[in-house]
């Protein structure tokens, strides 16, 4: 698919420059790529002058549309901001909206008890080889392991090659995360002994750039078909799937990674205050603020983790109270 093809808007020569740079610095851009020529075709309808979107174009581009999710409309705004910013470095000023709207969720985290994942990992180390998935069987009881044991986005451990895999120190590279972030990520002594016998079967002869986690086509697994087998392997297992925002989801194995080590600090005596800033880097979070996040869904699965916090904590965990506003829709 070419870019040049794409944009057929007044914005279509940056637009094309912007997201050329964006792949050749090793960013997927597929989904980024169709906003922007959304927002391209949107601009045909205004009279552009030297390639600059103003003020009128942001606002009629930011308002919600009918039936539109807020997680979609952040999407779209944020590739306008981010374009916006890619022209004025090139001499072409552009209006910026001073802040995004945030992202709001019906969906309440589900809390994996250890029975529960017990039951789900059983049952993918039970699965068979299929003709239709020929490498599922050894790909998906690593990949949900690795989602639960190093608490990772599904997005960030579907992006790993095996370049990105370090199989002797046992660390996963993740590269462009959220916020175009990277950082490393340890992995237990067990779980890297799963990657090594799992590498051994299917990266015998596979390049540095080969996904780690690979379809029949030898390529990338999509978040979709992700989210998809997971609930099947749930309905397997005796775990009712509610639905759309009910979950619970693949994405609930990184917040119960998150909340199951607040429970062993606990339960250990440890310093939740201390650990919550490891954690929170570990998450790939922007601030420790969002990791707080846990501390309250925890007390609400650990009853026993309130008193801790309160007594260990003091004042900074009264704030968060009523902090279920904050939802991570980061999950795709």
């Amino acid at each position: 698919m070419s870019a040049k093809k794409d944009f057929t808007g007044p914005f279509a020569p940056l637009c094309v420059k912007y997201v050329e740079l964006k792949q050749a610095a090793g960013y997927d851009f597929k989904q980024q790529s169709r906003l922007l020529r959304c927002f391209d075709d949107f601009c045909k309808a205004y009279k552009i002058e030297n390639y600059s979107i103003t003020e009128d174009i942001a606002i009629a581009w930011s308002k919600q549309r009918p039936n539109e999710s807020e997680v979609y409309r952040n999407s779209r705004i944020g590739v306008m901001q981010r374009f916006s910013q890619f022209l004025c470095m090139q001499g072409y000023p552009s209006y910026f909206l001073p802040s995004l709207p945030r992202a709001h969720s019906n969906h309440t985290p589900h809390i994996f008890t250890y029975d529960e994942l017990h039951r789900i990992f059983y049952r993918l180390d039970d699965m068979e080889t299929t003709s239709a998935a020929p490498f599922r069987n050894l790909v998906m009881p690593v990949l949900m392991r690795m989602l639960y044991g190093c608490g990772l986005r599904v997005s960030e451990a579907l992006n790993l090659s095996v370049k990105d895999v370090d199989l002797e120190n046992g660390i996963l590279y993740i590269r462009h995360a959220k916020n175009d972030k990277e950082r490393l990520v340890p992995m237990s002594a067990s779980l890297t002994e799963k990657c090594r016998t799992f590498s051994e079967k299917a990266h015998l002869n596979s390049k540095d750039t080969t996904p780690f986690f690979y379809n029949k086509s030898y390529g990338k697994y999509s978040v979709s078909s992700v989210h998809k087998f997971f609930r099947g392997i749930m309905w397997d297992v005796g775990i009712p799937y509610l639905g759309r925002n009910k979950g619970p989801r693949v994405h609930d194995l990184r917040h119960t990674f998150a909340c199951h080590n607040i429970q062993k600090w606990a339960e250990a005596g440890e310093s939740i205050q201390s650990n919550l800033v490891i954690l929170s880097k570990y998450l790939g979070h922007a601030n420790v603020s969002a990791t707080q996040w846990y501390l309250h869904m925890s007390a609400q699965e650990f009853p026993m983790i309130r008193e801790i916090c309160e007594r260990e904590l003091g004042g900074m965990y009264a704030p968060f109270k009523d902090v279920y506003d904050y939802v991570e829709e980061e999950y795709e």
